[in-house]
């Protein structure tokens, strides 16, 4: 092999040379979508690498979670590896029909689980046949042996951590589906699924990386990692549709020498199924610089019809403070409004002109309260006294410097507190997929109930409008 190509990908010369040698194994792992029209058991059957085990993803795999083909448990994936006779010490090739299309999934895998020499099929089995190698139809029997798991968890990510990442941005996302499923342009292949992509998200369509069925050369691998928005400095999460070729760039990445980097399990069909995470459409780079159209999302509102009986202790080693602002400068609420809103593309306040903006803040149902922590503004909630008996709970959250600090619960039931201060029969607030990712949980659990559900359009401030805004504030 070149030096110039993964240390990972072999040939199809090099795997028929090995055939038949002590713990040398093969695996075919082909899986496909229902939109390649093609069934990787019974192509199997048909014909395969002599000597190759089939690894069905779908039946190695973790049924309990209502996921597609989730990693299976050490202990279920060892049973399965002894059945075919592997040991987490043997040199192990994993092939797929296409080339680089399921069959990385497995050797990620088998890397997660603890084997070392592990290797996939350069040009796949298409190729191999197309080559006139040896194929064979009957099935192996292998002799039973023990598969020593060694699970290295820290390579997997789950949805709580994925939240974590998508609000904190502590690691770069590279999403590893098709352009118009990643901009929200095609639909998923899912049915009922949204589509469009995790804020932050950077596309690195699979497909990409592999031509013909041959993975793609190191110096040609670094540039398309590079010009999705990449920096192979710093720590990654991948993630597809179910996790299949996002390992596809998890193999682009150890072969580029990443070894900061983790999958995301669950991956689309996790996150596009849930209701409550934030997804955004349109093209990353546009997104980024606000030039995107508008954003769709599914707006939840929540009613409470009782005060809270949870209570919480004032957080302790760091000094806070509740100030309600009355008569409140607009560029002051305006600071507010954008150091909590804009991650979350608030934007009908921004929008207002300050005498639209003053009558709002000016009405007597209207009323503002500020968090400082530590001395500095940490977060607001504003509270709107529809009636007698309706309280809304406007607006509400934490700048970014304030969150991990451990307040946020205990800020929201000090909103809570005021706001059945008033003597309402119910509190009401709303929350969409664009908001904070667990936004809708946490109003859940502080007693909030859903009551209506719809789809919106979110039209973001652009850059130049905040420019705008920001000079007029300043110019007073």
């Amino acid at each position: 092999m070149s030096t110039g190509q993964s240390r990972f990908v072999v040939s199809a010369a090099w795997v028929e040379k090995q055939l038949g040698a002590p713990e040398f194994r093969v695996i075919d792992a082909s899986w496909y979508l229902p939109s390649h029209n093609r069934n990787g058991a019974v192509e199997y059957a048909a014909g395969h690498i002599p000597g190759a085990v089939y690894f069905d993803q779908d039946v190695i795999a973790d049924k309990t979670s209502g996921l597609p083909h989730t990693l299976p448990s050490p202990s279920q994936f060892a049973e399965a590896m002894g059945r075919f006779g592997i040991r987490e010490t043997d040199t192990i090739v994993v092939y797929d029909g296409i080339g680089f299309f399921s069959a990385p999934r497995v050797w990620w895998m088998l890397r997660t689980m603890g084997a070392e020499r592990v290797y996939v099929l350069d040009g796949g089995f298409d190729g191999w046949k197309a080559e006139g190698r040896p194929v064979e139809t009957d099935l192996p029997e292998p002799a039973p042996v023990t598969f020593t798991p060694n699970f290295r968890r820290e390579r997997v990510t789950s949805l709580q951590q994925m939240l974590e990442i998508v609000e904190t941005g502590t690691r770069q996302i590279a999403d590893a589906r098709p352009a118009g499923r990643f901009t929200g342009a095609d639909a998923e292949p899912r049915a009922g699924m949204r589509s469009g992509h995790m804020p932050g998200a950077r596309n690195l369509p699979a497909v990409s990386l592999s031509e013909n069925g041959h993975f793609k050369d190191l110096a040609t691998l670094r540039k398309l990692v590079e010009d999705a928005g990449i920096d192979l400095e710093k720590p990654v999460v991948t993630s597809c549709g179910s996790g299949v070729t996002a390992s596809v760039i998890a193999l682009a990445l150890e072969s580029l020498g990443v070894n900061d980097y983790t999958l995301y399990d669950g991956s689309w069909s996790e996150w596009g199924g849930l209701p409550e995470t934030p997804v955004i459409t349109g093209d990353a780079d546009a997104v980024e610089k606000g030039e995107h159209g508008p954003l769709k999302a599914h707006v939840t509102l929540l009613e409470m019809t009782a005060p809270p009986k949870a209570s919480l202790p004032m957080p302790v080693n760091i000094q806070t403070a509740l100030m309600r602002a009355t008569d409140i400068p607009l560029p002051f609420y305006r600071f507010l409004y954008t150091q909590v809103g804009m991650r979350y593309h608030w934007h009908e306040r921004l929008r207002m002109s300050d005498v639209e903006l003053k009558s709002v803040l000016d009405d007597p149902r209207t009323s503002v309260t500020v968090l400082y922590v530590n001395g500095a503004p940490a977060g607001y909630f504003e509270l709107f006294k529809q009636s007698d008996d309706v309280v809304e709970l406007a607006y509400f959250g934490l700048f970014e410097r304030a969150i991990g600090l451990g307040v946020g619960k205990w800020f929201l039931l000090q909103a809570l507190y005021a706001a059945w201060a008033l003597n309402p029969q119910k509190v009401i607030v709303s929350t969409n997929t664009q908001d904070h990712p667990r936004a809708l949980q946490l109003y859940q659990r502080y007693g909030f109930a859903p009551y209506q559900t719809y789809e919106t359009l979110i039209d973001p401030v652009s850059d130049a409008e905040l420019l705008a805004v920001f000079k007029r504030d300043v110019r007073g």
